[in-house]
């Protein structure tokens, strides 16, 4: 884990060192060139001070870790506080908590700056509710900054309120949600939990909120998302859960993928073309396309590596085995691109290959309701039934679209 946490530092190093060495040459961050956009300074800085802030509490467990990220912490300095910042944080007062995240972030670390302190202040004086509207998880981000920058204490009945209407308040659907839905549940989770740092009052029980995340791994490992995924993992160690058996090997696949590539790879990542490079040109197509991915393994190890929060050396053999995997298997079409998990899942033992069927089982409802395959959705719960696997927000909403699919006429 700590080799992982590392592996992270690394790469936001020389991420960060792109910047100094694109802003003296004029050059630009290194962009992807599937159209994953360019890599704006403030985001990729902002995004190394969260790293940086992950790593605050476990710095003691490796002298490397701690070395490194003061190193990191120095060079993001100039750009935590870049004159465009501080411009952007003036004229922009309803976004400036926006703005002034990795300021905030290292003022916390022990790198102040009055002055900066001085700016953000009168911009927030405008009002908490100025500016422009904002989705829930937004505005748990914003009261997150401010706890971090010391402006809040502890949180208010109003983080309260918020925390009920994000994704952490209100069932997933298991079945449809989006990448963009799961972020947003994944970031409510970060923002409201402190990166992991405090305990927090759930509004909805923790096996719902536990299910909810287990069936967003569907999504994440059937498309092989793994930036995705290990946001996704995050929910367990963050919200102090017990690791489930579809948490555990969604880990166990992507310290596999990290280990073979030497780092995680994101969405746009093209192993075939990173292979085909060397040098400079490698290097930054791997910051381009992966440097988010692997921020978040780093976030995700570095959490886990609290107490009582280290996922479990393998995936659990299921109490009573009998074939559910393989029987779900069959129903799996070979026609498209293998999932990562495929691989994986064969690597198991057939009692561990059960422990992961509820998962299993969600890949395929998934599968079915995006394509309007009914059969299938058929097909996968007529084995749940069979298999006790009834369990779980995807069985019942697909159930619910079975009988929702009755009322489907033809017309004449």
């Amino acid at each position: 884990m700590v080799r992982r946490v590392m592996n992270a530092l690394d790469m936001a190093r020389r991420m960060v060192r792109t910047i100094v060495e694109s802003e003296s040459a004029n050059i630009g961050i290194p962009t992807s060139r599937e159209g994953v956009g360019v890599l704006l300074r403030e985001k990729v800085v902002s995004e190394t001070a969260m790293l940086l802030l992950c790593l605050e509490p476990i710095q003691s467990v490796d002298q490397g870790i701690r070395e490194q990220a003061e190193v990191v912490a120095n060079l993001l300095i100039p750009y935590a506080r870049h004159k465009d910042v501080l411009a952007a944080i003036c004229l922009d007062p309803g976004l400036a908590c926006d703005h002034a995240v990795s300021h905030a972030i290292l003022s916390h670390l022990g790198f102040p700056d009055p002055d900066v302190d001085e700016l953000l202040s009168k911009s927030l004086a405008m009002g908490p509710d100025f500016g422009p509207e904002r989705v829930p998880h937004r505005r748990l981000e914003r009261a997150w900054v401010m706890r971090v920058w010391g402006a809040l204490e502890r949180p208010t009945r109003r983080d309260l309120r918020l925390l009920t209407d994000s994704m952490l308040g209100r069932p997933m659907d298991a079945l449809g949600s989006t990448r963009l839905d799961i972020y947003a549940f994944t970031h409510a989770v970060m923002y409201a939990s402190d990166l992991g740092s405090r305990a927090i009052a759930l509004t909805r029980s923790r096996a719902a909120i536990a299910a909810d995340a287990d069936a967003a791994l569907a999504h994440g490992l059937d498309s092989n998302d793994f930036d995705l995924t290990a946001e996704v993992i995050m929910t367990w160690p963050m919200l102090r859960l017990a690791w489930s058996p579809a948490a555990t090997f969604a880990f166990g696949i992507l310290a596999h993928v990290e280990d073979c590539v030497g780092f995680l790879p994101g969405l746009s990542f093209d192993s075939t073309r990173h292979q085909a490079m060397s040098g400079e040109e490698r290097s930054r197509f791997a910051l381009a396309t992966s440097y988010h991915a692997a921020y978040v393994m780093g976030f995700l190890c570095a959490v886990a590596l609290g107490e009582r929060r280290r996922p479990p050396a393998a995936v659990p053999s299921a109490l009573c085995s009998r074939g559910a995997s393989a029987a779900l298997l069959r129903l799996v079409s070979t026609e498209s691109a293998a999932p990562c998990w495929k691989e994986a899942i064969g690597a198991l033992a057939p009692s561990q290959q059960d422990s992961v069927a509820p998962l299993l089982l969600t890949v395929l409802l998934r599968r079915g309701t995006k394509q309007g395959n009914l059969k299938l959705v058929r097909d996968a719960l007529e084995l749940a039934l069979a298999y006790d696997l009834i369990e779980g927000p995807a069985p019942t909403q697909a159930a619910a679209l079975l009988r929702r699919s009755q009322s489907l006429r033809p017309r004449v």
